[in-house]
């Protein structure tokens, strides 16, 4: 138990020409002429400051654009969406969990993640604090509430480790994010919130505390990944590196200036701004938020941006295994590659920090 403090739109482009060399201008700008087109879905809708690693600071700050890309953001109201979306070729990259990747594989979708982005589990298992509920197994019978409905691989298999069974045990309800989510905890219309870090961190920032509940093997799991089809990895790789590699620029630039990347995600995003209030506050509640998700970045001693670990890989498809969402034999090298890792980080990490200690000037 841890104690905590606090559609889909449609995309403008589908699949795009082969990558060239952009056309340089004066100073080393890129040409808008040359730029590729290309897309990312978060499977979210709600694209906080948390999301700003993968959405604004590598659009504003021109790391994709230096990479020869024009990449269209939008938001995906769901992992269901986010893969057949990207199954049916309508977006090149998608951000997925390992469960979302393995699961579409069984079912012959040829996806897989070429970027381990969240190098922890994002999803949370919470209750109000002064709820008195102070473990997973005092849910059964409850009603709990979820931003979507949809299977929640992490959930089934927390609530199995404690005796529970997700689809028959509890009662999940579609209560969204923010303030509907919100009234439906403090009016009781539901016992506990199934969500992702960022949609949490957004509920505590509004006064909600929580107690967590994390299964034992929590640490052995991962959370979100770059997803994209099998024909993008051997036909186009130099697109993923762009894209791969533009991420790994802004998630860089924000753990080394977080208020920085806030308003730089305030600008590109305004309805991710509270309207109103103190200044301080509004970014000190922006930052909650933030590093809810951008502690999940952080990269472990020996790692790299974007690099996957079998044993991960290992354990969440022998939890899937369990809870029945698997066959026996799954191909885990085809869900996942790390043959994009050394180019992805070949960038000047130290610059990139320089560059957001100093910001906004050049």
């Amino acid at each position: 138990m841890i104690s905590r403090r606090r559609f889909a739109a449609l995309p403008a482009a589908a699949l795009v020409p082969p990558l060239a060399a952009p056309a340089l201008l004066a100073g080393g700008r890129v040409s808008a002429q040359a730029l590729v087109r290309t897309s990312y879905g978060p499977t979210t809708t709600d694209i906080s400051t948390g999301h700003a690693g993968h959405t604004s600071l590598p659009a504003t700050l021109g790391y994709w654009r230096n990479e020869g890309l024009d990449v269209n953001v939008f938001g995906i109201a769901g992992s269901t969406m986010g893969v057949q979306l990207l199954s049916a070729g309508h977006v090149d990259f998608v951000g997925l969990s390992g469960e979302d990747i393995l699961a579409a594989r069984a079912r012959g979708i040829p996806i897989r993640s070429v970027y381990l982005h969240a190098r922890q589990p994002i999803s949370r298992i919470v209750v109000p604090a002064d709820s008195g509920i102070t473990a997973i197994a005092q849910l059964r019978g409850k009603t709990l509430g979820v931003p979507v409905l949809g299977p929640d691989p992490y959930a089934t298999g927390a609530f199995a480790e404690a005796g529970l069974d997700l689809e028959k045990d509890v009662t999940r309800v579609a209560v969204g994010t923010g303030a509907p989510a919100l009234l439906a905890l403090r009016r009781g219309d539901v016992a506990g919130y199934l969500a992702w870090d960022t949609a949490v961190a957004g509920l505590e920032v509004r006064g909600m505390r929580f107690t967590e509940f994390r299964p034992s093997y929590y640490d052995e799991l991962f959370g979100l990944c770059v997803a994209t089809r099998d024909e993008v990895v051997e036909k186009r790789p130099d697109l993923v590196v762009g894209m791969c590699r533009g991420i790994a620029e802004g998630v860089t630039f924000g753990m080394a200036n977080p208020e920085a990347a806030i308003r730089i995600h305030w600008q590109a995003y305004p309805q991710s701004r509270p309207q109103g209030g103190d200044e301080a506050k509004l970014l000190q509640d922006a930052k909650h938020v933030f590093m809810s998700r951008f502690v999940l970045y952080a990269l472990e001693p020996g790692a790299r941006f974007g690099e996957s670990r079998p044993a991960q890989w290992e354990r969440v498809a022998g939890m899937m295994r369990a809870a029945g969402r698997l066959p026996a034999d799954p191909d885990l090298a085809a869900a996942y590659t790390n043959r994009f890792v050394p180019a992805v980080n070949a960038f000047d990490a130290d610059a990139v920090r320089a560059r957001a200690v100093r910001y906004p000037q050049p």
